[in-house]
Parts: structure tokens; C-alpha cells; sequence
């Protein structure tokens, strides 16, 4: 028989090799249910001379749809075989070979080539030497509808209604854990090609048989709930005399029942037990637990079939699997949040009020004297006390006293049930009888669902973002090994000193973009000085600290710096006020920076080294290539947001985030930019003319759009001549650059293109108004008064060199730069002469020689040396002699030097 080609997946591109004359056979699992059964199809559609063969037996449900549609669906009965005659396994929704039945023993037999479509997680268990095409996504239908849709192959209704089904029922609707973007994706096509829903409707709920009823009865009555550390997991036994199909839709009906997280069904049936698991929690890894009792599946749903053991027997292994397997439940100290805001309990009303508006908090732990918790004061209390004139009064007259709280060794579980039983949305943590963290309900929603979920996002289909060992291959592929060595001996000190230290800012941001940044900001849990000097002693630097603002700055003998921060928090007392800083924990660190884009962090201590922190959906936001503030005040307390805004929508081709410029035109509309320091709008205004070409130009089209240009200076807007200016800094300025030389800003010229319209006059105040530096402020002056008239200059009639030289040598380099850009083809060539022809050009003689002369020192010395280099520079001497006898002429006249 003539073998179709196969597809390789999307990691090689290609198509498998294939020799003639072959028999391929397409299997799934035993206990075939419909993601194998609409898998087997997907492969057949791949491989058309292929035969399916089932593997052994087949669920209830998915028996009687074959019945049904016997005529469109063509299986070939195993004892029709010639196992000798099989060269080529297509295994779909399996990668185990003792869950191929009686065809087990041909993986590895010489001469059989496997390939393996699947989306398990892999296990110790699988089959090797195989061609794997598996992806990690919610039904093993998906993977092969993905090849079928690249490839362009037609299906029909009929097969969208099956593959439907496949994916619906491995997913539960899109519902469990392990459901992708892919998956929803594939349903969506496969409504469009004409999945019947009524068909769907009907197989996926099927009605029990009698006997099904009559084992889940038995179940029931069997079912027990032990605690595996810290959780619940239901445990329920029964003995039937004849095998019962369906254990898994009965194990999962039970779980819909009892309403339950975690559930094990053992049912001894004919001399075996079928073991079911299914979870809903993390903690609890299906396929992990059932691999031990040599079966599997998926993280929330598997089976296993254990021969020759009693009931009795195979509960004792499970439960030893349990203990094994599932993972300790989080604990209030891993997600508190801390250290926590407390207020004394003679803090005045007025003083706790205002304290809350500052941070934003809904309620205060309060303490006594020494410390200790005695109650917590909400801002409904404050509200009511101060609404009846009582501002005045101690917060312990108001505060609850009957307060509940937790130790740091509190389950979530327990944690979850103390808040639905009191309704309250944070528990103090305490040690001893002093308050250590808080748990809110937000700290509970994120251990339970990923950091994102409370940004309604789970990125790449994983609720953690990307995994530790794909944030330490992106650190290998993009930093050179200099900085992964630093990132190294970062986490050595880290861990030797007893240290949380992450990796943040800017730097994981480009990383995770693919952008290159080598500056390493790095923040600290506790005393970020301390540690920069145990880094600085492990790396032989030096340390500048400053220990007002809890940070430091360590020097390495190259020069490179590694800016470290004690993890802090800020607040701000007024409308575009510079912020007030406290201590904190990372990530109220992370909370108060500009955008989700730059809040996120890599961990770098021991065991945790890669981990990626994303506690405001910053990930998500790269991936919609959208700049979002983290709160609505964000542009009120700091309007400097405005403008890095705008940066880094321009810098990354992103956008601003629908609300986040609807924010940033009310806070412009406020006027609030214009309580900003001079100082601060000067330093964002250097960062954004600093960017590359063209960025600059449109970072100056947004704020006017925007609104903020004018905040700048009310006679600025875009005009076309100053699209033209940023036309030609465009088109020159990486060659301007080039010719002004090593140190000249390049931001001046850009800035100078957005300023040349206004009177010099007032270019001038503006510039002393923002706080330039005085050099800088001169090099910005000469590109808006000298360089316009000596382009006109320069482009006009032919000058010679020392002309050229004149006009040039008063120029700063930037304002060389500038003029290079503005002018036309003569005035570039002239600057490029200068610089490379005539600038440096040497004297041979000097003042020395003049001395020598017999002239007296004096301001002629200058005048005479000028005119020889103009001579010089002209062509009309040449040679130390010839400068002499200029020079002597121009000191003496006609009468020598006596």
C-alpha cells in the first residue's frame, strides 16, 4: 500500500520523510474517548492510506456516535491485521505505550517508525525513539487541526461536529485548566465549517445506563474526604461483579454533585480497578498521582487500570501517591503582603483619614503601645466618625476589636473559608500577638488563578506567564555572558546572604521584547545597601550609596554599575509632587512604577533564579503592544508620566491604552503639567529627543496631539516647516553625528528642530526656565541663531577653506551637527571638509617661535597664528619655513625683526 507524506509540525516546517510500501496504521488509547476518536479522523485526513484501528476498548458514549455514523466511518478490526506487516504508528491523544492494547509491544520493534500527535505533558513513561508532534494545549484535536488548516485541506460538517466534540470534551468547554488560545481559536473555525451543537449537546451529556447508576450510587456511598497536606481530597470505593463502562463520566458527575475540588474513584470490577482522578486544584497533578499506578492523562483529569490488586490494595498505593505527589497548599506567609501599614491606636481620626486617602488603603491594622494587634479601623469607620465632627478623637474608640486574623502558617484553604464565613475581604497575619503581613482577597484570587487573573488575562495560556526555564533561555540567547555572570553572581550573594533580590525595571522589559538594554536595576527585600556591599566584595568594586532613599549604586573596576534598591512604596502628598518614600515589599516596589510594561521583575535568588514576577498584566500588555498605566491617578500624581508615555508608544510602535489616553488628556486639560519642576519635564523632554530618528518627530505629533505641546510653551505646534526640519535630521543625523564626533548629544539638534520657530528671545528664556546646563543651553542657542545664516552662507557662492573655517570653528559640535542636517549639498560638503580636512590641521610653528622673534606676548600672538593656519588652510604656505616668514612679515612688516 502507498504511504501519504506526513507533516511535520511547525518546529521543523517540513514534511517527514517517507519511503514506499508501507502499512500505517493510525491508533489512539484504550478506553478510546472522543478527543482520540476525532484525532484518529484529523491523522486520517493527514495520512489517507492509512487505516484507524482502535486499541481496545471504546467509551459508551463515543460507541454509540460510531454506530450511528457507521457509514462515514471506516475502522479496520485488528485480527484483520498483519502486526508484521506494520512499519508505520500513527499514535493520536497518547504517548504511553501500555495504553495501546494489544499493539504495545510495537513501538521499538525494528523497522516501525512512530509518530506522536498528543497533548499530554510528557512522563517517564513514554514511548521513545518516536516523532514527536505534541504541543501542550487543551485536546489533542487541536494539534492536528492546526496542520490540517496550514495545509489548506477541506473538511466537512460532520468532521467539524466530531473534532468539535474531541476538543469540548477534553477542555470541558473551554472551562479546564490546560485550555488555550488555540483551542478556542479551533472551535471558532469549526463553527464557521459547520459544527452541529445539538450533536455536540447530545454526546456530550449522556444519560447514565442502570448499571452506571447503580456504581455512582455505590460510589457514593463509599465516598470518604481525607486531608492530603492541607487539602481535601475525596476518596470513594465500590465493587461491582461486572465491568461497568464510563468511570470517568461517572467520577466526573460525582465531582459536579458533592461540589467537589478533588475526587479518586477506585471501582474493582472482573479482577481489575479502574482508578478516575480528577482536580481542579494546582496542588493536585492528576497525571502525576496515576503515572505511579502506571496510568495518566493530564494535569486535571486521568484513569489508570491496576490488574491483580484488591480494593483494598489499590487505595493504600493511591494514597501513598497523594502524599507523594500533591503539592502543600500556600500558606499565608507566601502571599501576604507586607511589611504593613499599622497605626497607632491613639492616631487621631483626621490623621488616620489622611493617612488612608495617601496610600489608598480601605482599612488600617491597629496596634497598642507595644505593637501589639488590638483591632483594625475601616474607612467606612473613619468616614462615619469624622462625618459627626470627631476628627479629633483616637482611632481605638472606633476601630473593630473583634478582629480575626491569621499566622503565617495559615492553609489558603482555611483562609478562603474564615473570609466567605465572615465576610471580610483582609486577614491580619500575626506572629506571636505582632502583625508580620496582610492576606486581602486580591492575595487570595492570585495564589489560586496566577498573578494575571485579576487582570482577566492568562498569557500564552498559562495563568504564571512565561515558565523559569523560558525566562533563563531568553537570559542565555540575549545578554552576553559578561552580564550573565553578574545576573549569577547576583543570586550567589542573594542566597548566601539570606537575600530576596530581583531583577527589574527596563531591562526585563527590552528582554522580553527582544530589545537590547544592559542596565541592571536591581531591588532588594530589606537593606539594599547591605547587600550592594556583600556584592560589591564578591565582584571586588566599589559602592556610592545613599542611604536617605534605601539605594546604592556598586562600580565594577570596567566601569559598569549595577544600580540596587531597597524595596520600597511612595506616596504623594499633592497633584504633580515629588513622592514620599517608605520600605516595602517587592511588590508594592512594582506598584509604584509608570506602566504595567515596566513592572515586571525576575527573580534572582537560588532556587527561584528566572521566575517571572508579572503582578499587573505587563506581559499581557507587551504582547497588545499597549502602554497602560497602573491607576487612574497615575497621570495627576506624576503629569512627567505624559511624556514617557509617549516615548515608549513611539520607541515600540505601541499604542496608548484606550483609558490611559482618555487619563492623560484630562490630567492636560487639568493643567496639572504645569506644576511640574522645570527640572523634571527638561530631564523627560532629553530622553525623548535622545531616541533615534524618527522617533523624536513623533513623540512631538502625539503630545500635540494630545494636548501636552502647548504645555511646553504656548507658541509651539508642528508646523510643515518643522516636518521638514525632522525630515532632514531623519535623513542626516546618524552622519551629522558621526562628523560632530564622540560626546556631542545628539538630542540637541533634535530638540533645536522643534524650537527654531520661536523668537530667540524666547527660545532663549525657555531654555534658562528649564534649567539646561549652561553649555547646554549655548549649543542649543548657536543651532537657532548662527546656524540658519551660515547655511545661507555656505550654500551660496564658493568659499574658500578659511572662509569655510571661520563660520565653523565658533560652533559647538551639536550646533556642527544642526547645520550639517539643515543644509543643502554645499554646506554638507563644507562641514564634511572641515571636519575631516581642515579642523585639526597642524601649525609647525608656534609662540614659541613668535617669542623668538622678539615679539613681545600678546593678543596678536593669536591673530598672527590665525592668519597663518587661514594661509595655510588656502594653500598659500607650505612648510615650517614658509609659516615663518608669514608669520615674521605680519609681526615686522617689511622691516624683519631687527
Amino acid at each position: 500500500m502507498a504511504a501519504s507524506p506526513g507533516p511535520r509540525e511547525a518546529a521543523t516546517g517540513g514534511e517527514a520523510e517517507i519511503a514506499g510500501g508501507r502499512l500505517e496504521v493510525i491508533l489512539g488509547h484504550v478506553n478510546v474517548d472522543f478527543d482520540a476518536l476525532a484525532s484518529m479522523v484529523a491523522a486520517k485526513k493527514l495520512y489517507p492510506e492509512a487505516v484507524m484501528v482502535f486499541a481496545g476498548s471504546v467509551n459508551r458514549n463515543v460507541r454509540e456516535f460510531i454506530s450511528l455514523h457507521g457509514d462515514v466511518l471506516e475502522f479496520m478490526d485488528p485480527r484483520a491485521l498483519d502486526a508484521e506487516a506494520i512499519d508505520r504508528l500513527i499514535v493520536v491523544d497518547n504517548r504511553i505505550a501500555d495504553r495501546l492494547g494489544e499493539f504495545k509491544d510495537l513501538p521499538g520493534r525494528p523497522g516501525v517508525e512512530v509518530f506522536v500527535y498528543d497533548h499530554h505533558p510528557p512522563s517517564p513513561h513514554d514511548m521513545r525513539d518516536v516523532k514527536d508532534y505534541g504541543e501542550e494545549v487543551g485536546a489533542t484535536t487541536t494539534v492536528l487541526l492546526k496542520i490540517i488548516r496550514r495545509k489548506g485541506i477541506s473538511i466537512t460538517p460532520f468532521e467539524a461536529t466530531l473534532f468539535a466534540l474531541g476538543i469540548h470534551e477534553d477542555t470541558g468547554s473551554l472551562t479546564f485548566a490546560g485550555t488555550t488560545y488555540d483551542d478556542a481559536d479551533a472551535l471558532a473555525y469549526l463553527m464557521r465549517e459547520g459544527a452541529n451543537l445539538n450533536v455536540i449537546a447530545h454526546f456530550l451529556g449522556p444519560s447514565l445506563t442502570p448499571n452506571q447508576h447503580e456504581l455512582m450510587k455505590r460510589l457514593l456511598a463509599g465516598l470518604e474526604t481525607i486531608r492530603v497536606r492541607g487539602l481535601l481530597v475525596a476518596v470513594a470505593k465500590a465493587r461491582m461483579e461486572e465491568y461497568v463502562e464510563g468511570a470517568s463520566v461517572i467520577a466526573g458527575k460525582l465531582a459536579e454533585l458533592e461540589n467537589l475540588d478533588v475526587i479518586f474513584t477506585l471501582s474493582e470490577m472482573q479482577g481489575r480497578v479502574v482508578v478516575v482522578g480528577i482536580s481542579r486544584l494546582s496542588q493536585v497533578d492528576v497525571n502525576e498521582v496515576l503515572a505511579g499506578l502506571g496510568g495518566g492523562g493530564h494535569s486535571k483529569a486521568g484513569s489508570a487500570v491496576m490488574k491483580g490488586v484488591t480494593l483494598g490494595e489499590a487505595e493504600k498505593r493511591l494514597r501513598a501517591e497523594l502524599e507523594k505527589k500533591v503539592r502543600p497548599l500556600v500558606t499565608a506567609g507566601e502571599i501576604m503582603s507586607g511589611p504593613v501599614r499599622i497605626i497607632s491606636e491613639d492616631t487621631s481620626i483626621a490623621e488616620a483619614s489622611r493617612r488612608m486617602q495617601r496610600t489608598g488603603h480601605t482599612a488600617f491594622p491597629v496596634v497598642d503601645g507595644d505593637g501589639k494587634l488590638v483591632g483594625i479601623i475601616s474607612r467606612k469607620d473613619l468616614d462615619k466618625a469624622g462625618h459627626h465632627g470627631l476628627g479629633h478623637a483616637p482611632v481605638k474608640g472606633f476601630m473593630a476589636r473583634d478582629l480575626i486574623s491569621v499566622t503565617e502558617e495559615t492553609s489558603l484553604l482555611e483562609i478562603q473559608e474564615l473570609m466567605a464565613a465572615n465576610a471580610i475581604g483582609r486577614l491580619p497575619v500575626v506572629r506571636g500577638d505582632k502583625v508580620v503581613g496582610i492576606v486581602t482577597r486580591k492575595d487570595v484570587l492570585r495564589a489560586l488563578h496566577g498573578s494575571n487573573y485579576l487582570r482577566g488575562f492568562a498569557p500564552t495560556g498559562r495563568a504564571a506567564g512565561l515558565t523559569r526555564s523560558e525566562v533563563i533561555d531568553l537570559i542565555g540567547r540575549s545578554l552576553p555572558g559578561e552580564v550573565q555572570g553578574l545576573l549569577r553572581a547576583l543570586s550567589r550573594v542573594a542566597e548566601e546572604g539570606g537575600y530576596e533580590v530581583y531583577l527589574v525595571g527596563g531591562v526585563v522589559r527590552d528582554l522580553l521584547l527582544g530589545y537590547p538594554n544592559l542596565d541592571l536595576d536591581v531591588v532588594v527585600e530589606g537593606d539594599g545597601i547591605a547587600f550592594a556591599r556583600l556584592l560589591a566584595g564578591e565582584l571586588k568594586a566599589r559602592v556610592r550609596s545613599h542611604r536617605k532613599f534605601g539605594t546604592a549604586v556598586v562600580i565594577l573596576p570596567t566601569g559598569r554599575r549595577i544600580d540596587v534598591a531597597s524595596a520600597r512604596t511612595e506616596y504623594y502628598e499633592r497633584p504633580a509632587a515629588l513622592p514620599t518614600v517608605e520600605m516595602s515589599s517587592i511588590r508594592q516596589d512594582l506598584f509604584r512604577r509608570d506602566f504595567t510594561i515596566n513592572t515586571m521583575a525576575v527573580a534572582l535568588s537560588g532556587g527561584r533564579f528566572g521566575e517571572l514576577l508579572d503582578y499587573f498584566g505587563g506581559l499581557r500588555d507587551l504582547e497588545r503592544r499597549q502602554v497602560r498605566i497602573l491607576h487612574n491617578l497615575s497621570f495627576v500624581e506624576d503629569p512627567t508620566r505624559i511624556f514617557r508615555a509617549v516615548r515608549f508608544e513611539q520607541r515600540y510602535g505601541f499604542q496608548l491604552e484606550h483609558q490611559t489616553e482618555i487619563l492623560a488628556r484630562r490630567a492636560v486639560e487639568m493643567e496639572i503639567v504645569g506644576k511640574l519642576t522645570n527640572a523634571r519635564v527638561r530631564d523627560e523632554l532629553i530622553d525623548i529627543f535622545s531616541e533615534p530618528c524618527p522617533l523624536p518627530f513623533k513623540a512631538v505629533e502625539r503630545l500635540q496631539d494630545l494636548g501636552a505641546l502647548r504645555t511646553l510653551h504656548p507658541d509651539l505646534e508642528v508646523t510643515k516647516a518643522m516636518k521638514e526640519r525632522y525630515r532632514r535630521l531623519e535623513r542626516h543625523i546618524s552622519k551629522a553625528m558621526g562628523l560632530a564626533g564622540e560626546g556631542a548629544k545628539k538630542w540637541i539638534p533634535s530638540l533645536a528642530a522643534m524650537l527654531e520657530e520661536l523668537p530667540e528671545r524666547e527660545a532663549e528664556k525657555w531654555c534658562h526656565q528649564m534649567r539646561f546646563r549652561r553649555e547646554d543651553v549655548e549649543a542649543l542657542m548657536q543651532c537657532l541663531e548662527k546656524v540658519p545664516g551660515i547655511v545661507g552662507a555656505l550654500d551660496g557662492e564658493k568659499l574658500s577653506p578659511s572662509e569655510i573655517a571661520g563660520f565653523l570653528d565658533p560652533l559647538s559640535a551639536e550646533a556642527l551637527a544642526y547645520l550639517y542636517v539643515l543644509g543643502g549639498p554645499g554646506a554638507r560638503k563644507s562641514v564634511e571638509n572641515y571636519v575631516r580636512k581642515w579642523k585639526d590641521i597642524p601649525l609647525e610653528i608656534s609662540g614659541h617661535d613668535l617669542s623668538a622673534m622678539g615679539l613681545k606676548p600678546s593678543r596678536k600672538y593669536a591673530e598672527i597664528l590665525a592668519r597663518v593656519r587661514d594661509e595655510k588652510l588656502d594653500g598659500k604656505v607650505k612648510g615650517r619655513e614658509e609659516e615663518l616668514a608669514l608669520a615674521r612679515r605680519l609681526a615686522f612688516g617689511g622691516r624683519g625683526n631687527g
